[in-house]
């Protein structure tokens, strides 16, 4: 491109099939980080699933949308082959995505994917020019066809750099998740009076879809023993996922009807508030290659509770939080104990937490680390 090329605005596509079905942490970089580009100046377009037979909300104005097959509620970590069934939802996407974008390549100068690399290899298939910059949100993607390979770069952050760098990808760009700190911060909040939680209760809170590798059963069998010595406190669950019935289950088996808070999938702008009515954050996964409610969390001011899960400890180590051994539920509840009895260690690895995510974890710095990925993609001769 020419220099008069170069001083137009970027004109973005983010391909994320997801945005428009439900939110996890490749959609909220998607949304936030492309919000800050357009801030910047770029002009962003988003491409996205939608079910069959039912309205989607749409991620941002203007977006794109195509109908593809959505089993929201199949059990797919669970039930033998599950990953099958969700990975031909994903191809079926994929392969309309393809045809899509290939009739409106031009319009764009780079499409940013999220995943998808069977997308990436049908759009080099069909002779599309438009660079493509893939993100792998983990590094256990499945690529039956080698598009990982075939995208122009790749990014990636948290424990996944080093992981995918390991296979071979030695060229993976670290572009850091982060968090608006504007709008997860200490705050009021109604959250306690509107679901009848009393001032005095200590509450834990668990943002998480309901997986198997989130594992919300040792967070449950935790907080049961945390209740049997400390009887006024609540257990908060926000999110969506196959196996929450299970999960509901088990609350009643261990008496904790009462005592846990099943939110369901909860709106993006609702969750300050959630955290801001919270004491503690929990984080029991087995494994998180990153993990955007600990940088919420944080950013709210509150302690985190965490199993050694990879990234998260390494966000708390200066004194944010907590780390307790994966599936510990004896530790993880020994943890709890120590927080709700120390309301000065909270606020201080609340208060401590918060200034890393100030200094470390916001949008603008990983927004402009991006630009400048993409206009070495454009114009590699002009730095």
């Amino acid at each position: 491109m020419n220099a008069e090329s170069a001083s137009k605005p970027l004109r973005v596509l983010f391909v994320n099939r997801m945005a428009g079905l439900e939110r996890g942490g490749g959609e909220t970089f998607d949304l936030e980080i492309s919000r800050h580009l357009a801030q910047a100046g770029a002009r962003v377009t988003f491409l996205c699933g939608a079910p069959l037979l039912r309205p989607a909300p749409l991620p941002v104005p203007g977006a794109r949308t195509l109908r593809t097959p959505w089993l929201r509620r199949f059990p797919w970590d669970k039930v033998k082959g599950g990953w099958r069934v969700r990975q031909l939802e994903f191809e079926l996407f994929e392969w309309r995505a393809a045809r899509w974008i290939a009739r409106h390549a031009a319009e764009f100068d780079v499409i940013q994917v999220c995943e998808l690399p069977n997308l990436v290899h049908w759009l080099k298939k069909r002779g599309v020019k438009t660079p493509v910059v893939m993100r792998l949100t983990a590094p256990n993607y499945y690529d039956p066809r080698g598009g990982v390979k075939q995208a122009d770069a790749l990014i990636a952050s948290g424990t996944s750099i080093q992981k995918l760098r390991e296979r071979g990808h030695a060229a993976v760009v670290d572009i850091p998740n982060a968090v608006d700190a504007e709008l997860f911060r200490p705050q009021p909040s109604d959250f306690r009076a509107k679901h009848g939680i009393a001032r005095d209760e200590f509450v834990v809170l668990y943002v998480a879809r309901f997986q198997a590798f989130k594992n919300h059963a040792m967070l449950l069998d935790a907080f049961a023993k945390l209740a049997q010595d400390h009887p006024v406190v609540r257990l908060v669950l926000a999110g969506s996922g196959p196996l929450r019935e299970r999960c509901e289950q088990q609350a009643a088996d261990l008496g904790l009807a009462d005592k846990v808070l099943f939110l369901g999938e909860t709106p993006y702008g609702e969750l300050p508030a959630v955290y801001a009515a919270a004491d503690v954050k929990a984080i029991s996964s087995d494994y998180e290659s990153f993990c955007f409610a600990a940088l919420e969390a944080m950013a709210t001011g509150l302690p985190v509770l965490t199993t050694d899960c990879a990234w998260v400890p390494r966000l708390v180590a200066d004194g944010a939080g907590l780390v307790v051994p994966v599936g510990d539920a004896e530790a993880f509840a020994a943890a709890l104990k120590k927080l709700a009895d120390n309301p000065a260690l909270r606020r201080r690895m609340g208060a401590t937490g918060r200034q890393q995510v100030l200094e470390r974890h916001v949008w603008p710095a990983s927004a402009e680390k991006l630009l400048g990925l993409y206009r070495n993609l454009l114009w590699p001769d002009a730095s």
